[in-house]
């Protein structure tokens, strides 16, 4: 009799066992089914609120939309995004201890940085010594046009056309012709052309008699006639430097025409500015 007591007893307890185990197994599931749900509606979540920030950044509807933003929605549409720069001496980092140091090194660390912004890519062209014609007669512009950029920043080659004594006529006419060709063959691109930085001997005159401000002047005729986009970096970084309590001759190398660490660093301040 206490046999079968204890066989009753074992198969109920192991009825209970199963039922236990099949019970919390329903339970499991059901909450595997729950996470999932819930996973699922965070995901459909950040969707939306991508699609929203999407079309929030849309520059169709944003005409006058900062540049960070401009880079941000191209991030967030397209698997890269290229800043391709040209120019010369300002732009190749002439005058910075390193290549990080430079307005540009700072700049791209500064935009990847950002949110959505980490595949971003800078793709720097600058040539040392070169005018605004040895960038058309060296075929440098191909370059840029190869990189397939969604924004150009065109440093213009003002100091070195000043150097070289290059008409204002002539440099207006290259001005033009850079300007046409990127826009030509880079129809979906930002283009941005800035000034060269402010240099300590700007008043001096060349060969033609024009002195640095002239070729400024001139070059800004054009621009504001075509309602080009341009940034005045001489003007910015000597506001900056007012700001700062500081002197020209502090931000510039030996030399008192290219801008050593802190002249990039300021200029690198202006661009940061700009970009928001």
């Amino acid at each position: 009799m206490k046999k079968y007591g204890l066989i009753i007893v074992t198969g109920i307890c192991l009825a209970v066992l199963a039922f236990g185990h099949l019970h919390w197994k329903n339970i499991s599931q059901e909450a595997g089914v729950e996470a999932r749900e819930a996973a699922a509606k965070v995901k459909e979540k950040e969707k939306e609120e991508r699609e929203a920030l999407i079309q929030s950044l849309e520059p169709e509807n944003n005409k006058q939309q900062p540049l960070i933003d401009y880079l941000q929605y191209k991030s967030l549409t397209q698997e890269r995004v290229i800043v391709s720069l040209v120019g010369s001496n300002g732009t190749s980092g002439t005058g910075a201890s390193k290549t990080t140091n430079s307005w540009t090194g700072r700049l791209e660390k500064s935009l990847r940085a950002h949110d959505d912004l980490e595949t971003l890519r800078f793709i720097n062209h600058g040539h040392e010594g070169y005018s605004t014609e040895d960038l058309l007669e060296g075929k440098k512009l191909e370059a840029v046009i190869q990189d397939d950029p969604d924004l150009v920043i065109f440093e213009n080659s003002l100091i070195n056309n000043h150097y070289q004594s290059l008409s204002l006529e002539q440099t207006e006419k290259d001005l033009e012709s850079i300007m046409t060709k990127l826009a030509k063959e880079l129809p979906n691109a930002k283009i941005l052309i800035i000034s060269p930085n402010p240099v300590a001997n700007g008043k001096t005159e060349n060969n033609l008699g024009l002195n640095y401000l002239h070729y400024i002047q001139a070059s800004e005729r054009v621009i504001k006639t075509n309602k080009w986009t341009y940034m005045n970096s001489k003007e910015e970084m000597e506001k900056k430097l007012k700001e700062k309590n500081m002197r020209l001759a502090d931000i510039l190398t030996n030399d008192n025409t290219h801008p050593n660490d802190q002249g990039h660093y300021i200029w690198f301040e202006v661009f940061q500015e700009y970009f928001r």
